[in-house]
């Protein structure tokens, strides 16, 4: 499972959206929105630019809290296990994320 923290005022994590919505075709993706105000926001921003993955509206910071994130995008591979098999913060591409994943599931 793949775990994305992100926010919609966050630059990078605009860059990455779509990145995160490819992957999530092919892989169970899971993003957490941080601080981004009401579901109804996080809705127009997904459907603005025509994203479609499943979020989780962490709307006072508490998940990202437990997970300690301290920059955005954060994102997490876990196996089917549940060892953490990967972290990374900061921008990664399309065929980054699918690789990593793709390993993750070996």
């Amino acid at each position: 499972i793949l775990i994305h923290f992100w926010a919609i005022w966050c630059p990078t994590c605009k860059l990455e959206a779509s990145n995160i919505s490819k992957v999530s075709k092919d892989f169970q993706v899971i993003t957490i929105a941080v601080k981004s105000g009401s579901d109804s926001e996080i809705q127009n921003f997904l459907d603005k630019n025509h994203l479609d993955f499943r979020v989780i509206n962490d709307k006072n910071g508490a998940l990202s809290q437990q997970f300690k994130i301290g920059a955005y995008p954060t994102t997490f591979i876990y196996s089917q296990e549940r060892e953490l098999l990967f972290s990374d913060v900061g921008y990664t591409s399309t065929i980054g994320l699918w690789l990593r994943m793709w390993w993750a599931g070996i």
